[in-house]
């Protein structure tokens, strides 16, 4: 029998690419989406993939759309795919303490509200895969994006919490971790509510922060498809350019803790 999986944010980008590559590795697909109206036209002539609402933002719509899936298919889901979100700009001085609530609300607390709705049927089985799209933006601070990677970073959290949360019931959970990507999300980003050009001095470092190069969206849907429901899915999964950045940051943050142990040390409590 098929396994099947809910993929939020499926109207464009990676959702779209995912629930595609899902069809074609033989998965019954929910691809779901605030606007079902708006599904790529594909989705249509594929048996596979069954398109329904679902507003992150909102429990009731989350269970409805759980529901919907698992009738449709006459099964419960293997996997869920939290792609869905979207970007604030700015720095900490630039964007208003709203559009920093929205940006949790929809990339931190919509992942958590979907992991509710369909966490409880996983535990029961004792099977399932949690799979959460963060970013670079979630290892890496970048500058003028706070809100974003505050978001990400959170995301990264509470995924690894939950991974060891969970492990028991047998119940996966992976984190996605894509560099640049050509989609819709960056055309979507809320702008700089305030720009201050001040800071327009701190945009000169991004050019040797990461690499910036647009990765291959169908292939990397292919490569979380390959780890979605296996025994062996990775924590994280880094997908895109950027690795070798990623790989750096982590060895900078290990000599840092080097170069301040001796100001750790003292700090420990007495033994004996």
């Amino acid at each position: 029998m098929a396994q099947t999986v809910l993929i939020t944010g499926a109207r464009s980008g990676f959702g779209a690419a995912l629930a595609t590559a899902f069809a074609d590795a033989g998965w019954n697909v929910a691809a779901t989406m605030r606007t079902p109206e708006k599904a790529p036209a594909e989705f249509a002539d594929r048996d596979g993939i069954f398109v329904t609402a679902l507003d992150v933002t909102s429990p009731e719509s989350i269970s409805a759309a759980v529901a919907a899936a698992t009738e449709h298919f006459g099964g419960d889901l293997d996997a869920v795919v939290n792609a869905a979100g979207y970007v604030v700009q700015g720095s900490v001085e630039e964007f208003t303490l709203d559009d920093l609530r929205a940006q949790f609300e929809t990339n931190v607390i919509g992942t958590a509200a979907v992991i509710q709705g369909v966490l409880p049927g996983m535990r029961e089985r004792k099977h399932g895969h949690i799979i959460t799209f963060s970013s670079a933006a979630g290892v890496i601070g970048i500058p003028r994006m706070e809100a974003y990677v505050a978001s990400k970073f959170a995301v990264e959290g509470m995924s690894e919490a939950l991974s060891r949360s969970v492990a028991h019931f047998g119940i996966k959970v992976t984190t996605i971790e894509p560099g640049v990507f050509e989609t819709e999300l960056g055309e979507g980003a809320t702008a700089t509510r305030h720009p201050i050009n001040a800071y327009d001095a701190a945009n000169a470092q991004l050019p040797d922060m990461y690499d910036w190069t647009p990765g291959n969206l169908e292939e990397a849907a292919k490569a979380i498809v390959a780890v979605a429901g296996t025994e062996d899915a990775p924590l994280r999964l880094v997908v895109g350019h950027g690795l070798d950045d990623v790989r750096r940051f982590h060895r900078d943050r290990l000599a840092e803790w080097d170069r301040t142990e001796s100001l750790t040390r003292p700090t420990l409590a007495a033994q004996g």
